[in-house]
C-alpha cells in the first residue's frame, strides 16, 4: 500500500524530471539547428560570394589574355614590316658610309696635293730666304774683314744667328697623324655603338618571331583539342555500328561459303559414286598411282613456288642495287653541274645507258601459272595406249632433272648472292670514300677561299683575277678527283652488269622450269585438275573461315572486357558513395554525443531551459 504509492510518487517525479530533461534538450537541440541552419547559410552564401568573383576574376583573366594574345599578334605581324623597314634603313646607311669613305678620300687626295704645292711654295720661299740671308751674311763678313774693327765679334754672332731660326716647321706631321688617329677612334665607336643597337633589334625580332610561332600553336592546340573532343562524342556510335554492319557482313560471308562448302561436298560425292558404279579393281591401282602422281606434282609446284618467291626477293635485291646507282650517279652529276664540262655530260649519258641495259634484260613474270590451259580441249583418248610402267619412268626421269637443276639454282643463287654482297660493299666503300674526299675537298677550298679574302683584305686589292684563278685551281683539283671516282665507278658498274647477266639467266632458267611444269600440267587427266583445284579452294575457305572466327572471338572478347570494366567502375563509385555517407553518419553521431554531453553537464549544474521556443515537431530529427 503506502510503500507502493511512495514508488509510483518516486517514478511519477522522476517520470516529471526526465520530461523536463528532454523539453531542455529538445529546445537546445532547436537552438543548436537554428545555429547551423544559420552557419550553413553563410557558408553557402560566402561560397557564392568566392564563386562570383571567382567568375569575374576568371572573366577579367580571359579577357586581359585575349588582349595580350592580340596585342602579341599585332606586334608579330608588324615585326614584318619592321624588319623589311630596318633591312632598308641599313643598306641605306651602308650606302651613306660607302659615300662618306668616297668623299674622304676625295678630300684627302686634294688636302695632299694642296699640301705639297704648299710645302713647295714654302720651300721655294725659305730658299729664297736663306740665300737672301748668305749673300748678306757674305757681304758683311766681307765688310768686316776688309774694316778689321776690334768690335766685329758680336757682329759675326748677329750674322750667324738667322741661320739658328730654319728647323721650325717640323710639327706638322705629328699634328696630322694625332687627327687621324682621333678620326678613326671616333669611327669604331660609332661603328660598334651601330653594331649593338643591330644586335638588340635582331633579338627583339626574334623573340617577336617567337611569339607569333608560339601564338599560332596554342591556336592550333586549340582547334585540335576542340575536333578530338567532338571525335570522341561522335566516335563511339560510329564504332559500333561499324561493328554491327561488320558482324552482319561476316554472317552472311559465312552462311554462304557454308552453302557453298555443302554444294561442293554433296556434288564430289555424287562424282564420286559415279566412279565407284563405273570401275572396275584394275582402275582402282590405276586412281592409287594418279594419286600418287598427284602428290608429287603437288610437291614440285610447291618447291617451283618457294624458288619464285626467292627469284621474286633477288629481283627485288637488284632493283634496290640499280636505285642505289642512279641515286650515286645523280649525286655525281649534281656535283659536276657546276663545271662546264661538255663531255662529261656525255660520259654520264653513256653511265646511264649501261646502267639501263640491265634492267631491260630482266624478264618480268607475268604470272607462275598461267591461265590457257582453260582452252584445251578434253580428249579422252590420248593416254589410252600409254601403259603405267612407262609413265613412271618419265616420272622418274623428270624427278632426276628436277633435283639437277634445283642443286643449280641453288649454286647459282649462291654465286649471284655473293657477287651481289661484292658488288655492294664495293659501291659502299667507294660512297663513303668519295663523301670524305668531298668533305676534305670542301674544307681544304674553304680554307683557301678563306685565306684568299684575308690576303685581299690585307692588300686592299679590287681586282678579281686572283680571286678566279683560286676558283678555278680548286675546281680543277676537284674535277681531277672527280674524273678518279668516275673511272672506279664504272669498274664497279662492270661488276654488277656481270652479275645481272647473272641473274637474268638464272631467270631465262626459271622460266625454262616453269614451262617444263606448265606443259607436265598439261598432260594431266582433267578429272585430277578438278580434283586439285577443289583441294586449293576448300583449303582457302577453311583458312577464311578461321580468321573470321578469330576476328569474331576478338570482337566478342573487347566487348567482354569493356562491359566488365564499365561494371566495376560503377562498383567503385557506388561503394566511394557509400563511404562518404557513412562518413558524413558518423561526424552527425559524434556532433550529437558532443551535444548531449553539453546537456548533461548543464543539467548538473542545475540549468533549467523552458520549452516555450521549440516550435520544431518531433519527429524533424528523425531519420
Amino acid at each position: 500500500g503506502w510503500g507502493t504509492k511512495a514508488t509510483e510518487a518516486n517514478l511519477l517525479e522522476e517520470r516529471k524530471h526526465l520530461k523536463q530533461d528532454k523539453q531542455a534538450l529538445e529546445v537546445d537541440l532547436a537552438q543548436m539547428k537554428k545555429e547551423r541552419d544559420l552557419a550553413r547559410a553563410q557558408i553557402v552564401s560566402a561560397s557564392g560570394e568566392k564563386s562570383y568573383e571567382m567568375k569575374i576574376m576568371e572573366e577579367s583573366y580571359k579577357t586581359e589574355i585575349n588582349r595580350l594574345q592580340k596585342r602579341l599578334q599585332w606586334y608579330s605581324e608588324n615585326q614584318e614590316l619592321l624588319d623589311k623597314d630596318a633591312a632598308r634603313l641599313r643598306g641605306a646607311k651602308e650606302e651613306i658610309d660607302k659615300l662618306k669613305v668616297e668623299v674622304e678620300k676625295l678630300r684627302s687626295e686634294a688636302g695632299h696635293h694642296s699640301a705639297q704645292q704648299r710645302t713647295r711654295l714654302k720651300n721655294r720661299a725659305a730658299d729664297a730666304k736663306r740665300i737672301q740671308d748668305l749673300e748678306r751674311q757674305v757681304k758683311e763678313m766681307e765688310g768686316i774683314l776688309k774694316r778689321r774693327y776690334p768690335n766685329s765679334l758680336p757682329a759675326l754672332i748677329y750674322a750667324a744667328a738667322t741661320a739658328a731660326s730654319e728647323g721650325d716647321g717640323d710639327a706638322s706631321p705629328k699634328n696630322n697623324t694625332v687627327e687621324f688617329l682621333e678620326r678613326r677612334i671616333k669611327k669604331l665607336e660609332t661603328e660598334l655603338e651601330g653594331k649593338d643597337d643591330e644586335a638588340k633589334k635582331s633579338l627583339r625580332a626574334m623573340e617577336q618571331q617567337f611569339q607569333k610561332i608560339k601564338f599560332q600553336y596554342e591556336k592550333r592546340i586549340e582547334e585540335l583539342e576542340q575536333l578530338l573532343a567532338y571525335k570522341l562524342l561522335n566516335e563511339p556510335q560510329k564504332l559500333q555500328d561499324s561493328f554491327d554492319q561488320e558482324l552482319c557482313k561476316v554472317n552472311e560471308a559465312h552462311q554462304e561459303t557454308v552453302q557453298n562448302l555443302q554444294a561442293e561436298i554433296h556434288s564430289l560425292r555424287s562424282h564420286v559414286a559415279q566412279l565407284e558404279s563405273q570401275k572396275n579393281p584394275r582402275d582402282d591401282d590405276a586412281d592409287l598411282q594418279s594419286l600418287e602422281y598427284q602428290v608429287e606434282q603437288a610437291r614440285a609446284k610447291a618447291q617451283l613456288v618457294r624458288l619464285n618467291q626467292e627469284m621474286i626477293a633477288k629481283n627485288r635485291e637488284i632493283k634496290d642495287l640499280t636505285k642505289t646507282v642512279e641515286r650515286l650517279q645523280k649525286e655525281r652529276r649534281r656535283m659536276l653541274s657546276g663545271t662546264n664540262s661538255g663531255r662529261r655530260l656525255d660520259k654520264k649519258g653513256m653511265l646511264e645507258k649501261d646502267c639501263g641495259s640491265p634492267e631491260k634484260k630482266v624478264p618480268r613474270n607475268p604470272g607462275f601459272f598461267p591461265d590457257n590451259h582453260k582452252d584445251k580441249i578434253y580428249q579422252p583418248n590420248v593416254f589410252a595406249d600409254a601403259h603405267i610402267s612407262e609413265v613412271q619412268q618419265e616420272n622418274a626421269h623428270l624427278k632426276e632433272e628436277l633435283e639437277k637443276l634445283k642443286l643449280e639454282l641453288n649454286e647459282e643463287r649462291i654465286s649471284s648472292q655473293a657477287a651481289l654482297a661484292n658488288a655492294e660493299e664495293l659501291m659502299r666503300r667507294a660512297k663513303e670514300e668519295l663523301q670524305g674526299h668531298i668533305a676534305t675537298l670542301k674544307v681544304s677550298h674553304q680554307k683557301e677561299l678563306e685565306r684568299i679574302l684575308c690576303q685581299q683584305a690585307i692588300e686592299y686589292s679590287t681586282s678579281k683575277a686572283a680571286e678566279l684563278n683560286s676558283k678555278i685551281s680548286s675546281q680543277e683539283t676537284l674535277i681531277k678527283y672527280l674524273q678518279q671516282q668516275v673511272r672506279e665507278l664504272q669498274k664497279e658498274e662492270g661488276v654488277l652488269v656481270i652479275s645481272q647477266r647473272r641473274e637474268a639467266i638464272l631467270q631465262k632458267e626459271m622460266a625454262k622450269l616453269l614451262e617444263e611444269l606448265k606443259v607436265a600440267r598439261e598432260n594431266q587427266s582433267p578429272e585430277l585438275k578438278r580434283f586439285s583445284y577443289l583441294e586449293r579452294k576448300i583449303r582457302q575457305l577453311e583458312t577464311s573461315y578461321e580468321q573470321r572466327e578469330q576476328e569474331l572471338q576478338q570482337v566478342i572478347q573487347q566487348t567482354q572486357y569493356n562491359a566488365k570494366v564499365e561494371q566495376f567502375r560503377e562498383t567503385e563509385k557506388w561503394k566511394k558513395l557509400a563511404l562518404l555517407k557513412n562518413q558524413e553518419l558518423e561526424k552527425f553521431r559524434v556532433e550529437l554525443d558532443s551535444m548531449l554531453d553539453v546537456l548533461r553537464q548543464l543539467q548538473k549544474q542545475g540549468v533549467v531551459i523552458t520549452p516555450s521556443s521549440s516550435n520544431m515537431p518531433e519527429n524533424y530529427w528523425k531519420i
